[in-house]
């Protein structure tokens, strides 16, 4: 009986060891990434895919410009954005629509939303909801003159995971 309970114990102690084991190895990769423009930092999980959209003003100039830069995992999407609009934007008008219009490309119903100051500049923290997916997202919206920041993380638990809490913590505005 004894005998049991130590090979139980061992085993147990073993499967412990290579959890912590792959654990610190998925914390190890994460990195700080900076904007190449030098707009912000953040901590990414892995070096980010950089995906680029411009809008066409009538004249043909660029009205609307989005960086973005994403890495998607097992556990979950991360995504840093900066859009630059070549024309005055309204702040407040702004930040609904960057939570309406997110919430909309993915299908999501936010769950709750909280107006504040991100470095002194005006914010607003979203999470939302997909039900068709069983997905969760924590956004932050940070709107500096006529550029929009935008911070995401999309994950599969209730609970905001431990790497959403410390990839958002990470954020910095730098030179926007």
């Amino acid at each position: 009986m004894r005998t049991k309970w130590l090979q139980r114990a061992l085993v147990g102690l073993t499967w412990l060891a290579f959890g912590l084991r792959a654990w610190a190895d998925t914390g190890a990769t994460w990195q700080t990434f900076t904007d190449p423009k030098g707009r912000f930092s953040i901590l990414m999980s892995g070096q980010p895919e950089y995906k680029v959209s411009e809008t066409p003003a009538k004249d043909g100039s660029v009205l609307v410009h989005t960086d973005m830069y994403l890495v998607n995992i097992s556990e979950g999407l991360y995504v840093a954005g900066a859009t630059t609009y070549h024309a005055d934007i309204n702040t407040e008008l702004e930040l609904t629509k960057d939570r309406d219009n997110f919430d909309k490309a993915v299908g999501a119903q936010v769950t709750s939303q909280q107006r504040l100051k991100f470095q002194n500049y005006p914010a607003m923290e979203f999470k939302s909801f997909n039900a068709q997916a069983n997905c969760y997202f924590s956004a932050l919206s940070v709107v500096v003159g006529n550029n929009s920041y935008m911070v995401v993380a999309r994950y599969y638990t209730a609970n905001e995971p431990a790497n959403v809490t410390r990839f958002f913590q990470s954020y910095k505005l730098l030179s926007p």
